[in-house]
């Protein structure tokens, strides 16, 4: 990539990459999406740094998820996500969807308390804040798929304490 009208010359491996994003603080949160197929049947979820705002008005957030994890068909099929944004104390929540749970993929919900949301989407009802989503967009980038998401309700749970934060490897408060 040549950066500065060819005056300097920039080299970014996967690795350099990776170490530099570890250096990126992420809010952690739960993304989880349902079948349809009734409340706790069918819900899935996985744990993901990759969400931002992307507008205020409509409501808008935008949220990475790899092809390649067993949630996405789900995410997919059913059009609807939910983003649940995690607090210092929720460690053991995250550890259960983050892939490094020892739990079968259908015992992630079994330790919280979950309940449906608009969309049908699991929603963790002590989170910090809840984002209930439609998928208004999906965009494909390589590896993962960018959902753009229309937030259709919003579920601050009045939780004043500090959120669960991913950085250089760890995760803080």
């Amino acid at each position: 990539m040549t950066v500065l009208e060819g005056t300097m010359r920039v080299s970014a491996t996967p690795e350099a990459f990776r170490r530099g994003m570890r250096r990126l603080a992420g809010a952690c949160t739960i993304i989880t999406s349902a079948d349809g197929s009734g409340v706790s049947e069918g819900w899935v979820g996985l744990a993901a740094t990759a969400v931002c705002s992307v507008t205020a008005d409509p409501p808008r957030l935008l949220v990475c998820v790899n092809r390649n994890v067993w949630a996405h068909k789900t995410i997919t099929a059913s059009g609807v996500l939910a983003v649940n944004v995690l607090g210092r104390a929720q460690d053991a929540v995250l550890s259960r969807f983050s892939g490094a749970g020892v739990c079968a993929p259908e015992e992630k919900f079994h330790s919280s308390k979950w309940r449906a949301g608009i969309t049908g989407a699991p929603l963790l009802e002590d989170a910090l804040v809840t984002f209930d989503c439609v998928i208004a967009e999906t965009i494909a980038a390589s590896t993962h798929d960018i959902f753009i998401c229309d937030v259709v309700e919003v579920n601050d749970h009045g939780a004043v304490t500090d959120p669960l934060v991913y950085f250089n490897g760890a995760f803080f408060s």
